[in-house]
């Protein structure tokens, strides 16, 4: 979770009669209008987020949660995001200028030689809205469900999720199931285009699919959390993913380069990448959580396998050291490691037979990635509390690839990817 920047909370706790009255109808539609309330929690986000000379981000987030004498719980989350810059297309770098038409078709660009191919029109905003209730069936078991819905100007995605949780072992073990659906589609500027279809020339239609895309994804989760001691807690989880129908990004493609030279041969040297139609995912996950004295240390690792060949490990580190007067540093430290999907490639071949299908889509690549934190947190008044957190992250893969042909040889055909990210954040109780 990240908070929001104390201008943000100012203002939020200004209006925390509005908010109040939001969060009471809202759960009087879902008919909890007359449950007495014991406890509501808002926590409000902001988050930055630059890539120098590409992608830059910026986040705000309202979460809230709303605790019913009666055992019930309602939450909600509200995000928007926007993010501009500069994003790679998978064409390869060339010996030569080399031209590109935009994703809409109209209007074209430029990249130096030797340099990435950036599409510097990358522009997105979205919306997202999420809510759920969780309820008891008895003492020692709760069920939940929730909605979830985001839009952006060319994607939409609605889901549903529930669970079922229950405690065992008096308490000590809880044990729960879990399930969710998503529906999404995408509609892209210019359209989606036929997959290996040659990118056109400025002021000509691509060859396009007909429609938009449309992708659903279902998740099923089993976890297991057992307390070991007084002072150290286990978490198991496993999640199983089914995705089908449209995966293919639209605004990606790959560079058909001369089996000799390296370069692009000609105006039909770049091709819309293509992606498998469905994917099935696991994920296993485990974490530690280990109370020392007045610190608290988590440590936690994920792998993730899918049929696309796509495997990684993620190593998660923090240490939450607690000082007097409600106030903590916690250093972070994160590390991710990921083998290439089966059907990734950074360039085609002039005269070779196409791939069923292909991607230059570095996060489908061999890559590996760090990311380096600290948080400060103190409480700033009865339940409000403040935070700062600074992070660093790299990511690099393979620059110089054994199968790299000509000129691609002198060429950093995997540049490293650097990102500073800022959050500033707020949480607070309406009433209790």
């Amino acid at each position: 979770m990240v908070w929001a920047p104390r201008g943000v909370a100012v203002a939020a706790i200004n209006k925390a009669g509005a908010v109040r009255s939001a969060i009471v109808g809202a759960c009087g539609l879902l008919g909890l209008g007359g449950a007495t309330a014991e406890a509501t929690e808002v926590k409000t986000a902001i988050l930055g987020y630059n890539e120098p000379d590409r992608v830059k981000a910026f986040e705000a987030i309202i979460d809230g949660k709303h605790d019913f004498a009666n055992g019930k719980i309602f939450n909600f989350r509200f995000v928007y995001d926007a993010l501009t810059g500069a994003s790679a297309t998978g064409a390869a770098p060339a010996s030569f200028t080399q031209t590109f038409t935009r994703p809409s078709g109209e209007g074209s660009y430029q990249v130096a030689p030797g340099e990435t191919p950036l599409d510097d029109t990358f522009r997105d905003t979205r919306l997202a809205l999420s809510a759920g209730l969780t309820m008891p069936l008895n003492r020692v078991t709760n069920f939940s469900f929730g909605l979830y819905g985001s839009g952006e100007y060319d994607y939409t995605s609605l889901g549903a999720n529930a669970s079922l949780t229950r405690d065992f072992n008096q308490r000590n073990t809880t044990v729960a199931l879990r399930g969710a659906f998503f529906d999404d589609s995408i509609s892209p500027e210019g359209g989606r285009p036929v997959p290996f279809s040659a990118m056109p020339d400025e002021g000509i239609q691509k060859s396009k699919l007909p429609g938009d895309g449309s992708k659903s994804v279902m998740d099923l989760g089993l976890g297991v959390t057992q307390v070991i001691n007084r002072s150290t807690v286990v978490h198991l989880n496993y999640t199983y993913s089914d995705v089908s129908d449209y995966q293919t990004d639209p605004f990606k493609m790959l560079s058909v380069v001369d089996p000799v030279t390296g370069d692009p041969r000609g105006a039909d040297s770049y091709l819309y990448e293509s992606r498998p139609d469905a994917r099935t995912k696991h994920v296993f996950f485990g974490r530690v959580a280990k109370h020392l004295g007045r610190d608290i240390v988590h440590l936690s690792y994920r792998y993730f396998t899918d049929d696309w060949g796509i495997n990684s490990h993620t190593l998660d580190l923090t240490y939450r050291w607690n000082f007097g007067g409600g106030k903590y540093l916690k250093p972070h430290l994160r590390y991710y490691d990921q083998a290439a999907a089966d059907f990734y490639q950074g360039f085609l071949v002039d005269g070779e037979a196409l791939p069923q299908h292909a991607s230059a889509d570095y996060r489908l690549g061999d890559m590996q990635a760090v990311t380096y934190g600290l948080t400060h947190g103190r409480i700033v008044g009865d339940g409000h509390e403040l935070t700062l957190r600074l992070e660093y992250y790299v990511q690099s893969g393979e620059s110089h690839p054994a199968e790299a042909i000509g000129v691609l040889k002198d060429f950093d055909l995997f540049p490293t990817v650097d990102a500073l990210i800022f959050q500033v954040g707020y949480t607070f109780n309406l009433f209790e």
